[in-house]
């Protein structure tokens, strides 16, 4: 059998940082070893070539061998902890007289188990313990976070004998900070300093969530190979869950050049995610039983439940300021009055979200407070959030990275909370922070982070660490949960004012329009009584004289003035009919009058006596089918309406051939009804009112019921035009409607629907 390693090889030339493979680097560091069996066959499958250093056994001995075979005393051991849930600690285990620590997970279809040297530690243990005790002490003493995270240093210093122990922080880019620090004398002071995302990958954050406890005993190893049997096809191993993992290259040469020996790092996470990180550095190897790191990593789970519990307090003691302020103005928006004396009331708009300024619009007009851009800039950051903020709300406290024109006013807006109470040109709250320039101290020149070799394809990390001084200009402080949560909720009960404000004014308006509209009825009402009788009159007179001058046949009246004299009768009795028609319009739509049930066919039965002679001088037959006897109407208005239609159909019949109206009564419920827009749950009578006379295009079948409307010249036909116009609004008056429908020569139909005296049908 021929032994074969599965070195990942690709490791030392990668591109960038982020794409190098360090889950599969295919060996180990030398302080345990490695074995990965079949979980089926129990066969081993790969082991590290530093094996027979720790349990007497070569490579060509175990590979490919049953593992029970080749340890059968301590398979009873190995086997038990393989059963046993996987905790925080490793178990013990027996091999040939000598004790490790063994731990294990699983990869597909392979158990690896990692083995280190067990140390006689019970005094340490003991140490350690009684250290870690202090904590609940530590919490009680600690004023702030920074503060728990100094001492929380200081103490894992004393625990682990590191010369530093950082406490790492975390910002929204993963750029890190050391914001706490204790260290022995003799080292350079890195408290405070910064160090860019790339130095920490995102695979490598990856890797921190999975094993949060992550040692290097020895900057200066010699990686351990992984050995697999040739006849297994090359397979990467993925030790992500490793504590033997081994680094990468670029890593140990970033801890070399920054003349770091040993380290041992443990994550802190918070909701799920990399928070920060307890990163301990020593000038010379070392090496921390894994009793001892675990220890540290209960030092960082203690940090890690006061991190959100001290984040919450401090966000709690804001909490408290900004609910004053808002309830505050929340107070002040209850009482009636108009938003310009209102706004000199609002004292708390500031401290609300601790801004700096604050701007409103109502009604496109601004209202500002504190610091603030001028007017022109106010606009131009209105358009700007009109056209490119979709959502009601946007959020900044770096607002030239969205909105590069504000460079111009960062003094004033380097930061923002908007809320659009509508169109937000017309109506809008902003709330500014000014810019706060800070120096931010970066381990090196965070630009050249990570370099590639000249000579080679690979990747290089930076050599110096001398302090680097970056200015941070067009920032803001970042603004707080409880301070977004305050601006939104008054932002909100703001929107509710002034949509108040706005009912409150179309109520008014809707009031003042009324008075109006009542001022103009009884204009109207004051029109119609000079049309009925004060316009009466001297047509009357006109008429008579007219008939006088006329009836004289002793007085020597020429030709000319006969004619003009007719001329004259003629023109007043149109007026005449004008002026009866504008009146029937009028009383058409009286609300006064009283609905009555009545026999439509009576109705009908008189119609077609009064029209009996225009009847037969037209050749025209009329044809009345199924009159109810129980419609509700206002008898006078629908004995009106039925006699216009008809004296129309009479008025336009083809007098190529004889006349025909049919008159179909019917009823119908309004959820079938397709040609007009009625109430569905209504029932309706149809009536529908056909001839055969002239018609007209389907393109003048609305227009037809305008007053004063007519398809043909006074010439033609004679009328006023209104007398469609009367029908509509009395079908309207009725609750109904009325529409026409017809072509050129093939007569014409008008239906009317009117309410049912019934419940639908």
């Amino acid at each position: 059998m021929e032994i074969k390693d599965i070195v990942n090889r690709k490791l030392a030339v990668v591109e960038t940082c982020e794409s190098e493979p360090i889950h599969v680097p295919g060996s180990i560091q030398p302080y345990g070893c490695l074995i990965a069996l079949n979980n089926e066959t129990l066969k081993v499958e790969y082991c590290s070539q530093n094996v027979s250093d720790f349990i007497g056994l070569t490579p060509g001995q175990l590979l490919q061998q049953t593992l029970p075979d080749l340890l059968p005393e301590s398979w009873s051991q190995i086997e038990e902890g393989l059963n046993t849930e996987k905790s925080d600690f490793p178990f013990l285990l027996l091999i040939n007289e000598t004790d490790f620590e063994a731990t294990t997970y699983e990869y597909g279809e392979l158990i690896i188990i990692e083995l280190e040297h067990a140390t006689n530690g019970s005094e340490k243990v003991s140490k350690i313990f009684a250290q870690t005790s202090n904590f609940v002490a530590i919490i009680d003493k600690s004023k702030n976070l920074q503060d728990l995270c100094q001492k929380i240093a200081e103490e894992t210093r004393i625990l682990t004998g590191y010369d530093r122990v950082m406490i790492y922080r975390f910002d929204k880019a993963y750029n890190g900070e050391v914001y706490a620090e204790s260290k022995i004398a003799s080292l350079e002071p890195f408290l405070s300093l910064h160090y860019p995302a790339s130095d920490i990958p995102a695979q490598a954050r990856e890797l921190y969530l999975r094993t949060l406890v992550r040692i290097i005993s020895d900057v200066n190893y010699e990686p351990v190979p992984i050995l697999t049997y040739t006849d297994r096809s090359h397979e990467s191993l993925d030790l992500s869950d490793s504590q033997l993992r081994s680094v990468s290259p670029i890593h140990v040469q970033y801890l070399k050049n920054m003349k770091v020996g040993a380290t041992l790092t443990v994550s802190l996470l918070k909701e799920g995610k990399l928070w920060g990180l307890i990163a301990c550095h020593h000038q010379t190897p070392k090496v921390l039983s894994y009793t001892q790191r675990q220890a540290v990593l209960l030092q960082g789970h203690f940090l890690t439940s006061q991190i959100r519990v001290q984040e919450v307090a401090e966000e709690y003691r804001v909490t408290v300021d900004v609910e004053a302020h808002l309830q505050h103005l929340l107070n002040k928006l209850s009482a009636e009055e108009e938003f310009e004396h209102k706004f000199s009331q609002l004292t708390s708009l500031l401290p609300v979200a601790n801004a700096s300024g604050v701007v409103i619009v109502h009604k496109g007009e601004i209202f500002e407070k504190g610091l603030v851009p001028p007017r022109e800039k106010i606009r131009q950051l209105i358009n700007w959030l009109s056209e490119n903020i979709r959502s009601s709300q946007f959020i900044s406290s770096f607002l030239s990275q969205r909105f590069p024109d504000a460079i111009s006013m960062s003094r004033y807006a380097s930061g923002i909370i908007f809320h659009a109470l509508g169109k937000p040109k017309e109506s809008c709250i902003i709330w500014f922070r000014e810019e706060v320039e800070r120096t931010v101290n970066w381990a090196g020149n965070p630009n050249t982070a990570v370099q590639k070799k000249q000579d080679t394809k690979s990747l290089s990390p930076r050599a110096s660490f001398e302090i680097w001084k970056e200015k941070v200009k067009y920032n803001s402080l970042e603004w707080r949960v409880s301070e977004i949560n305050a601006a939104s909720r008054f932002a909100s009960a703001l929107q509710g004012y002034f949509y108040t404000l706005n009912l409150q004014e179309e109520d008014f308006n809707l009031r003042m329009l009324n008075d109006k509209l009542q001022k103009a009825n009884q204009e109207l009402s004051n029109i119609n009584w000079i049309t009925s009788h004060d316009l009466k009159e001297p047509l009357r007179k006109i008429q008579l004289f007219a008939t006088k001058i006329m009836d004289k046949d002793d007085q020597a009246i020429s030709d000319v003035i006969k004619e003009s004299i007719n001329k004259i009768h003629k023109s007043a009795n149109r007026m005449q009919h004008l002026v009866d028609d504008i009146l029937s319009y009028s009383l058409s739509s009286d609300k006064n009058k009283n609905f009555e049930v009545v026999d439509a066919g009576e109705i009908m039965s008189d119609i077609r006596d009064s029209l009996h002679d225009e009847l037969a001088e037209g050749n025209i037959e009329l044809i009345i089918n199924n009159a109810p006897s129980d419609v509700k109407v206002v008898p006078f208005q629908f004995r009106q309406m039925i006699s216009n239609l008809i004296a129309n159909s009479i008025k336009f019949t083809d007098k190529s051939r004889p006349g025909n109206i049919t008159i179909n009564f019917s009823r119908v419920n309004g959820i079938d009804i397709q040609d007009a827009v009625l109430q569905p749950s209504q029932g309706y009578e149809r009536i529908d009112v056909q001839d055969n006379g002239i018609g007209f295009e389907e393109k003048y079948s609305n227009r037809l019921f305008d007053i004063f409307y007519r398809l043909h010249g006074p010439g033609e036909y004679k009328g006023t035009g209104i007398g469609l116009a009367i029908c509509k609004k009395i079908a309207e008056h009725h609750g109904g409607t009325i529409i026409a429908k017809s072509n050129p020569g093939e007569g014409s139909l008008f239906r009317i629907y009117l309410p049912s005296n019934h419940q639908e049908l």
